[in-house]
């Protein structure tokens, strides 16, 4: 999560535009086009793009993780209330303004709709359920940064030491399974174990995790990086899981999550200062374009794509390639509108008002490709 006035990894960037992508697809592309090439270009977020927010979660954990085991490094702390006012100027602008177009133009209005959205206004939803069901999301996200930012300076007053730390992120993953074999066989809805944070924090663990690698283990980290037959093994076959197993099904409420973590870290970990990302700019710069809007197309693209379609009618209600293409269409632009005007000038009135910890330092300009330590130090916030 950027600030716009550093500069953008550009590697970072095109992770979220897939993220996004078949995020967008899993709620847009599920059914027949009549068109070919549009249905073929849909069909992997049509088919798995649930998991694109597991992308999210893994990316975001490996972002917000970096930055609190940098900060605790270097002063010996963590800021948990800085950090969380930190993400409150990023969050909650546009999704706030989000909430009150939804309620005045959304499907459900004017009566039950209210009753119905406060609970995303305190990051509640995944619980309490909601009319705008694609944000449960931002619920868990807010949940385990909660906990993070309770928790860590704690551990940091306690003098924890680091692996005690990597040993309890590792038993998030494994407990968060336990407790999604257990949810399952008895006979909880799949919503639910899809939603609820106790179910669903080892994605963003995880990606806390490799954070923490990267900082304390940057011999480990880099071996991994470098491993890329295995990683690419592992994404071909997290990508025919995803693609076969239903995550409503028992496999999949179970198993599947973890599956997604892992494709999920693997994907991210090819992606990381790859050199196609700078060779190939005619894809990759695209793609990051669409990475740097990626929150706003988020929050936004569900009730984009729903009133667009509302504009032109019902003969465009039922499917079909201008259906998809407009809600795609809207989806973009508005989310493009929404962090252009909405979420950059809060993050620049954030860093005037509160910096970084890193921001605190001028760095040096790097003129050569990064090595991962710098990479480690300069991955934006």
């Amino acid at each position: 999560m950027s600030n716009p006035g550093q500069a953008r990894r550009r590697d970072l960037d095109v992770v979220r535009a897939l993220a996004v992508v078949l995020a967008l697809g899993w709620h847009f592309a599920r059914k027949p086009t009549g068109v070919p090439p549009l249905t073929w270009a849909a069909a992997p977020g049509g088919s798995f793009g649930w998991a694109g927010v597991d992308l999210f979660f893994v990316l975001s954990g490996f972002l917000i993780g970096r930055l609190v085991f940098l900060e605790t490094r270097r002063t010996g702390r963590f800021d948990g209330w800085r950090f969380s006012v930190r993400r409150a100027f990023k969050l909650w602008p546009v999704l706030y303004l989000y909430l009150v177009v939804q309620a005045l133009a959304g499907t459900d209005r004017p009566g039950d709709t209210s009753g119905s959205l406060w609970p995303n206004a305190v990051h509640l939803q995944n619980y309490l359920g909601t009319s705008v069901p694609h944000l449960w999301s931002l619920a868990v996200e807010e949940q385990f940064y909660l906990a993070l930012a309770v928790l860590l300076p704690l551990a940091a007053r306690r003098r924890v030491r680091p692996r005690t730390v990597a040993a309890v992120l590792g038993a998030v993953l494994v407990v968060a399974l336990a407790l999604r074999v257990w949810a399952t066989a008895r006979g909880w809805g799949a919503v639910d174990v899809q939603w609820q944070a106790q179910f669903r924090a080892d994605s963003l663990a995880a990606g806390v995790l490799l954070a923490w690698a990267a900082v304390h283990r940057t011999d480990v980290f880099d071996a991994l990086r470098r491993r890329r037959t295995p990683l690419l093994a592992v994404v071909a076959g997290g990508t025919a899981w995803l693609a076969i197993v239903s995550k409503s099904s028992p496999w999949g409420m179970t198993a599947g999550y973890t599956v997604a973590w892992v494709w999920a870290a693997a994907l991210l970990l090819l992606v990381l200062d790859a050199r196609w990302v700078d060779r190939a700019g005619w894809v990759s710069r695209p793609l990051a374009a669409l990475g740097r809007n990626s929150y706003g197309i988020y929050v936004w693209h569900v009730l984009a794509a729903q009133l667009a379609i509302e504009a032109l009618g019902r003969d465009y209600a039922d499917g079909g390639g201008v259906n998809l293409v407009v809600k795609y269409a809207a989806a973009l632009v508005v989310g493009v509108v929404a962090t252009q005007l909405v979420e950059r000038p809060s993050l620049w009135l954030r860093d005037r008002l509160l910096p970084g910890v890193a921001q605190t330092k001028a760095e040096k300009p790097v003129t050569e490709r990064p090595t991962m330590s710098v990479f480690i130090s300069r991955v934006p916030s």
